[in-house]
């Protein structure tokens, strides 16, 4: 029976500890996010090495990055820091100055990836566009055709 509610306990700890954490990360991204679009990374942490969390604010037009925030720790105690010197950095930059920062450095990627996709997508719009032109065109020389 104590090994129950020693378990119960535990989970109890672990409900609170994460709800506590999920906390203090929405409002960090809520905090970021009134910089620009938002990229997020982490790198999962154990017993001996410490957990990342990276958030960083962009511009997608100039390729900036505008603001960021990092949460590193082994405990739910850590908190979201301003990293520094980061602002105003184009990603390459970002890239040569953070090389050893695993975490900023999968952030940048993602940004870079999101790019592409929205880049293809503008490619489907046109060739959609360009199917819609064609189709209108055959569809008026049928017309004419029958005239």
């Amino acid at each position: 029976m104590k090994i129950i509610i020693v378990l119960i306990l535990l989970y109890l700890a672990n409900f609170g500890t994460s709800y506590y954490l999920h906390k203090k990360y929405v409002a960090s991204q809520r905090r970021v996010r009134q910089y620009g679009g938002v990229s997020t990374a982490r790198t999962k942490g154990g017993f001996t090495k410490k957990g990342k969390i990276v958030l960083l604010a962009f511009d997608d037009e100039e390729e900036i990055i505008k603001y960021g925030e990092k949460f590193e720790g082994i405990t739910v105690f850590s908190k979201f820091e301003k990293i520094e010197g980061i602002e105003g950095l184009t990603l390459d930059e970002v890239e040569n100055k953070f090389a050893d920062e695993e975490v900023i450095i999968q952030a940048v990627q993602y940004i870079r990836e999101r790019e592409k996709d929205v880049d293809s997508e503008v490619d489907e719009k046109s060739e959609e566009e360009q199917i819609d032109e064609i189709v209108e065109n055959k569809a008026i020389e049928a017309n004419d055709t029958t005239v």
